[in-house]
């Protein structure tokens, strides 16, 4: 699985998994010790099990491009003090004879040992430019884009929010003009009902006095 897939995996995982510590890789790495001491906390490192790597797959990707098989040297120099775990216990010694051994049958060397340590470093630092590539094209289209077309959204619900109060302020004008018409038209009807009875009164009025004259 390449670095871009896991950085979208880890984006989008449902259900991130827990923080576990990783293991530190020795005390080689923060002290100077002796190559052989150097090379059995190395190999000690790469007998890692899946397991545990397992919650962290960015370290499984590691060192898988940087197994110490993948260095003849390193490679080497493990073939010869691999059978003689069971012959000498102390792992500084072993590895010691381990490199007596090597540099006598296959010419093998400390320095050698050491430059197969450096590929290693470079192969790493090689992985951490590809991923930072790779996560910054994760970036431009997961969290830039997203965030533009979020920002493009907030603007869009603000004009809305903006068009909303219009509308309501229009209905309160028109709620305000609903009332002096209806009041007015109230008023009109009032006016006439009392124009109506008014006028009625005189019709009736000059009826009767007609009714008499007619007599």
């Amino acid at each position: 699985m390449t670095f871009i897939d896991l950085i979208k995996n880890a984006i989008f995982e449902e259900e991130p998994q827990g923080k576990q510590p990783l293991r530190p890789a020795s005390a080689a790495s923060s002290t100077a010790a002796p190559a052989p001491a150097r090379m059995s906390a190395m190999s000690a490192m790469s007998s890692i099990s899946a397991s545990d790597v397992s919650d962290n797959k960015f370290y499984g990707r590691l060192a898988k491009q940087t197994d110490l098989s993948a260095v003849p040297e390193l490679a080497k120099i493990e073939s010869f003090a691999a059978p003689l775990a069971a012959v000498i216990q102390d792992k500084s010694l072993r590895y010691k004879a381990a490199l007596a051994t090597a540099q006598s049958q296959a010419g093998l060397t400390k320095q050698g040992i050491l430059k197969g340590f450096d590929n290693l470093l470079s192969v790493l630092d090689s992985s951490a430019t590809s991923f930072n590539q790779q996560s910054d094209e994760v970036g431009k289209t997961e969290v830039d884009a997203k965030t533009q077309q979020l920002s493009d959204l907030k603007a869009a619900i603000q004009e809305k929010n903006k068009e909303i109060a219009d509308m309501e302020q229009q209905v309160k004008s028109m709620e305000s003009a609903v009332e002096v018409s209806r009041a007015k038209l109230q008023q009109a009807k009032a006016t006439f009902a009392a124009a109506y009875e008014r006028r009625k009164g005189e019709i009736q009025q000059q009826r009767k006095e007609f009714e008499i004259i007619l007599q």
